[in-house]
């Protein structure tokens, strides 16, 4: 965490940072929509194996592998319901799978943490430049927008749209440029800090770039503080509020005497 400098540009992931999903909930309520059980302990774990390997198969959601976006989440729909439903006909799944991208780019199937909005709203207050950096496809932007919380942010970097993804240091070297194109000014790295919730994606990824960088846990969490100092762990989006309200008034009140 910076130490006394006032911090110009702050960015945040966006999955498990600011908003979250009840991915079993929705899997399952979809899945027996179109007559399809589905065990939720088992279709966590299959979710999990599936999106790993996909991601490695078909990196920044087949942005480069001829698959897109589209495809590329359908896959994972079709792969986590055949493991539990061998004879599932393509017609049946491509329903779901249809109704299940459809809600994924709305709020029906996102939530913002609790604390979320007063956080943005506080840092904006202080004059913050603020925006996004997530390894999304191309619906984060609608998403943010029917969330009601796009207005906050100068920019929305998605990995799809930029072709590099966390923690590839160009994203954060991206995001710089946009925040400085759009603001008329020059912030340089020392002044920016990204937030997100994995420590190689966000945590190392913002540390490589010589961007300063914080972790959210949202008490769920362990995060190993033999990698990360523990400063730089926050449990929930109130306790990073109120640790950047103490932290730029400090700076503040320095300032004025």
């Amino acid at each position: 965490m910076m130490k006394c400098v006032k911090p110009r540009l702050i960015t945040f992931d966006v999955t498990g940072t600011l908003l979250m999903t009840k991915l079993e909930e929705h899997y399952i309520e979809v899945g027996h929509k179109y007559g399809l059980s589905i065990e939720p302990r088992q279709l966590a774990q299959s979710f999990k194996n599936n999106f790993r390997r996909l991601a490695i198969e078909h990196p920044i959601y087949g942005k480069y592998t001829g698959l897109g976006w589209e495809n590329w989440w359908r896959t994972i729909v079709y792969n986590v319901f055949k493991d539990q439903n061998k004879n599932v006909s393509t017609e049946t799944l491509d329903k779901v799978a249809n109704t299940l991208i459809e809600c994924y780019s709305t709020s029906k199937c996102w939530h913002v943490y609790p604390g979320a909005i007063e956080l943005l709203e506080c840092l904006r207050k202080y004059r913050i430049v603020l925006g996004v950096i997530s390894n999304f496809d191309e619906r984060l932007e609608p998403i943010l927008i029917d969330l009601k919380i796009r207005p906050f942010f100068s920019f929305v970097l998605t990995s799809y749209d930029f072709g590099k993804e966390k923690p590839d240091v160009s994203i954060f070297v991206e995001a710089l440029r946009l925040a400085n194109k759009d603001q008329k000014v020059d912030i340089v790295p020392q002044q920016a800090i990204h937030i997100g919730d994995t420590i190689d994606n966000d945590y190392f990824g913002a540390k490589n770039a010589q961007w300063n960088s914080l972790l959210i846990s949202h008490e769920q969490k362990r995060i190993d503080e033999r990698k990360v100092c523990k400063e730089d762990i926050f449990i929930n989006l109130q306790d990073l509020r109120r640790h950047f309200e103490m932290f730029l008034n400090k700076i503040k009140n320095r300032r004025n005497v």
